[in-house]
């Protein structure tokens, strides 16, 4: 994944240093490089790095520093000066070990700038005019094909991203400078300097992303806890709540179904006995490779879940009390050497509360215990 990573920034970021280094060294311009510029294209960096997140993807302001850009500073510098500007920014970043989310070659994610500068070159580098509305028209389009096909490129061939989420993902981000174009022209059109009255937008926008980011955040924090809430820690099995909530789910579709819905209760023979002889480290890694085992081996629809100590549980849907028989058996054959264990196992009837049903897989184990445990006992 890194070389294929490495083989496509370098098919984009080969030919942009090519035409962005020979632009400079082609012909001279009618501006000068000035203090306003350099400003302007700090504004640039700082934007380009409020990213906005839009679904699976991330918008950008850009386009209020970068238009003016396109009418202050020299044409004929604005690739490569985008460019260096964009990867001192990603060197800084990675530098304070920051999240970037943006084209991981600051280069490559330059390579929009060439095809706008070569429209109003070829226009002769004229002021900004109302009125040349169909040449920033054309320079705009320019602008987001050249962006989409490498955006497009990477994102299918390397990290594989299905076209209809890619379209969906980047009509919004192309939409979102769509909007911004002509707040930029604005701040071109009154000429330099002008573009510091975005500043204060700028600010505003800098406080939405944070706010935005801070609450993809907190989002992904509650579906981790809610994730640990119903899972053991110890053996990543499912802990008695997630069994309650998905026995109740299996009793409703089987009820509508007509189908069997088994339930096993398992137990760990003498377990105890192994904990104090081998310590209780020695024990917690026994129960995560049983735990690890049985997972391996039962079907996708299965429910493995640990209900305290050494005692397990299974929830098998679709499963009559034959079934139920084998998967046990199956489990039997993979749990590790050092250790056996006792199960019982009840089939729903169909009308009994579905808690009936595991206490009689609950009678079931210690009759398994009490006939010298490594067996299982079915009841009907």
């Amino acid at each position: 994944m890194r070389l294929r990573r490495s083989l496509w920034t370098a098919v984009f970021l080969v030919p942009f240093l090519a035409v962005a280094i020979a632009l400079p060294l082609t012909g001279s311009s009618s501006r000068h490089f000035t203090a306003a510029d350099v400003v302007l294209l700090a504004v640039f960096i700082v934007l380009v790095r409020l990213e906005y997140p839009v679904g699976a993807g991330a918008a950008v302001p850009a386009q209020l520093a970068f238009v003016p850009l396109l009418f202050e500073m020299p044409l004929r510098d604005v690739p490569l000066a985008v460019g260096l500007g964009t990867a001192v920014s990603s060197a800084i970043l990675a530098l304070a070990g920051k999240r970037q989310t943006l084209c991981p070659n600051a280069f490559g994610a330059a390579w929009f700038t060439i095809p706008p500068v070569l429209i109003l070159l070829a226009a002769g580098e004229r002021p900004f005019a109302w009125s040349h509305w169909p040449l920033y028209l054309a320079a705009f389009a320019a602008q987001t094909g050249a962006d989409l096909v490498p955006a497009v490129v990477f994102e299918r061939f390397v990290n594989g991203a299905p076209l209809p989420m890619l379209g969906r993902v980047l009509g919004v981000v192309y939409g979102f400078d769509l909007l911004f174009t002509p707040i930029g022209m604005l701040a071109a059109a009154e000429g330099r300097y002008a573009f510091l009255a975005v500043l204060p937008l700028t600010g505003v926008l800098f406080l939405l992303v944070r706010e935005r980011w801070g609450r993809l955040d907190a989002e992904s924090e509650a579906e981790r806890l809610g994730e640990l809430a119903h899972f053991d820690e110890l053996t990543s099995a499912a802990n008695r709540r997630r069994f309650d909530e998905r026995l109740a789910v299996e009793q409703s579709r089987a009820a509508r179904s007509g189908d069997a819905l088994s339930v096993c209760v398992l137990d760990l023979d003498h377990f105890k006995a192994y904990n104090d002889a081998h310590g209780h480290p020695a024990g917690d890694d026994l129960l995560r490779r049983v735990a690890a085992a049985w997972t391996d081996v039962l079907r996708p629809d299965s429910l493995l879940a640990r209900l305290g100590g050494e005692e397990f549980a299974l929830i098998l849907p679709s499963a009559s009390s034959q079934d139920a028989e084998v998967v046990v058996e199956r489990l039997q054959g993979v749990t590790p050497p050092e250790i056996t264990f006792s199960a019982g196992i009840a089939t729903w009837d169909g009308s009994e509360p579905v808690g009936a049903a595991v206490a009689r897989a609950d009678v079931a184990l210690y009759q398994a215990k009490a006939a010298g445990r490594d067996r299982l006992v079915l009841t009907r």
